[in-house]
């Protein structure tokens, strides 16, 4: 088995060999002397570590994504363009660096890194239209001594200078062809990395390594690795299982697969879950996004985690798959205790099915999604719901999915709230009652953000606002 592999880094072949395949980019970075990226949180909070990746977005077009180096094991990267801000010089600044200077966006400058690989993944994108788009960008870097506006000024002036002619001196344009990994096989002092590029090998990997861990973007092991300084001996890589990244959408709904990036999810179905796409947007960072995966926020079954309200509410089909077969099983038996989903030994979650809902001849279908935290950006839900309510002709309640999450041991629905608006008129007495309910259907966990009688009272206060 291999022991050295391969990546570009800043437009130059970078051959790596003897190094643990726990061991992160932010780390092997600083230890060979590219000390721009600096670690800060070494948990994907602060962003003083991003640098950029070539990507390929999810209309299968080249793209530059910010990632979190501390989260991310080097290994990872075999294969890939990196860039981080040592890469950026080209006989002057780079636009987002002469921006940053000129507008004293930068005082003890620990943080200044991080925010030019933000800006330079921002500088790149098409999509950069509206005002809450570039705070998106940023939220994921924090800076503590030079304040936030002369940084988002600083970016604002780098957006609009692109569009001058030579204005981007930058020589490392992206590459036309999408980014496609090759598989790879690679080992140190016992430990083992693979990355197959099909479910075929993927599964006789499994069949092999029982014991293996899968890993997709790494945002929560990667906090294991860094912050706990635990060490996997086996890991297997989905990423290059083209499979498992696609979002294709069909006449009866859209399939999601599980190793799919949640900028990407964002991207794909913004127009038909509007409410999906606006829990993407205060989901982590965009760094983060950038990195995680569906299947991965789903299959570590937190309590907390905000995509599983959005599919129960949906009423999401999984689809779990393995070297015998394929399995389907609705999303509400998929989670079946704290931290454990459905899935058996060798199997893996490869495809979500969600349909679209529609308005009906002569009804319609009301759905919206919330989350409670102590900040709106980069904060774990105190409580999250997704609530999907269809409507018959005449008025009443004909459906009602009403989804939480940081409720109790795993997400959950309120079934008998459910019932007690069907086939009601969708008025405030229904609702009052509904409530008087949903205050007494679950006895909500107490920890550090919230007792159980504080969430108790947000679930009422969530169903009354979505009213």
């Amino acid at each position: 088995m291999p022991d050295s592999f391969s990546f570009q880094l800043n437009g130059e072949e970078v051959r790596v060999e003897g190094v643990s395949p726990n061991l992160t980019l932010l780390d092997w970075l600083r230890a060979s002397g590219r000390t721009g990226s600096k670690e800060g949180c070494a948990e994907g909070d602060c962003g003083a570590c991003s640098v950029a990746v070539a990507e390929t977005d999810a209309a299968g077009k080249p793209a530059y994504r910010s990632i979190n180096s501390c989260l991310t094991p080097l290994i990872l990267m075999a294969g890939r363009d990196v860039v981080t801000v040592e890469g950026l010089e080209n006989g002057c600044p780079h636009p987002v660096q002469a921006a940053m200077t000129a507008h004293h966006g930068s005082q003890c400058g620990y943080c200044t890194p991080g925010f030019i690989m933000s800006m330079f993944e921002g500088y790149y994108r098409k999509d950069m239209d509206r005002d809450w788009k570039l705070d998106d960008q940023l939220c994921g870097n924090l800076c503590r001594c030079t304040g936030y506006r002369p940084i988002r000024d600083a970016a604002l002036v780098s957006l609009k200078e692109r569009k001058k002619k030579g204005a981007d001196r930058f020589d490392r344009s992206l590459a036309k062809a999408p980014v496609r990994l090759k598989s790879l096989e690679y080992q140190q002092n016992g430990e083992r990395f693979f990355r197959p590029t099909t479910l075929k090998e993927l599964f006789a990997i499994l069949k092999k390594h029982p014991a293996a861990r899968l890993i997709a973007g790494a945002t929560e092991m990667g906090v294991e690795i860094a912050k706990r300084f635990k060490k996997f001996p086996i890991l297997v890589s989905i990423e290059a299982v083209a499979e498992l990244a696609k979002a294709k959408k069909g006449k009866d709904g859209w399939h999601l697969g599980a190793g799919l990036k949640l900028t990407d999810l964002a991207d794909a179905v913004e127009k038909d879950f509007p409410e999906w796409a606006r829990m993407l947007w205060v989901f982590g960072s965009r760094q983060i996004r950038n990195r995680a995966t569906l299947g991965g926020n789903l299959v570590t079954a937190s309590p907390i985690g905000d995509t599983a309200p959005v599919l129960l509410a949906h009423g999401a089909t999984m689809v779990c798959a393995s070297a015998k077969g394929e399995r389907k099983v609705s999303v509400d038996d998929f989670f079946v205790d704290y931290r454990k989903t459905c899935l058996k030994g060798g199997e893996i979650l490869r495809e979500v099915f969600v349909r679209v809902p529609a308005d009906k001849a002569g009804g319609k279908v009301l759905r919206e999604w919330y989350k409670v935290s102590k900040r709106r950006e980069m904060d774990i839900s105190t409580v999250s719901a997704c609530f999907v309510v269809h409507f018959g002709k005449d008025g009443k309640v004909a459906g009602a999915r009403l989804a939480f999450g940081g409720v109790a041991a795993t997400p959950i629905r309120a079934k008998k709230t459910e019932k007690a608006l069907l086939g009601k008129p969708w008025d405030t007495k229904t609702v009052e009652a509904a409530c008087k309910v949903l205050a007494t259907e679950f006895n909500p966990l107490t920890d550090a953000r919230g007792t159980k009688e504080y969430r108790s009272g947000v679930l009422v206060s969530l169903l009354r606002k979505f009213f």
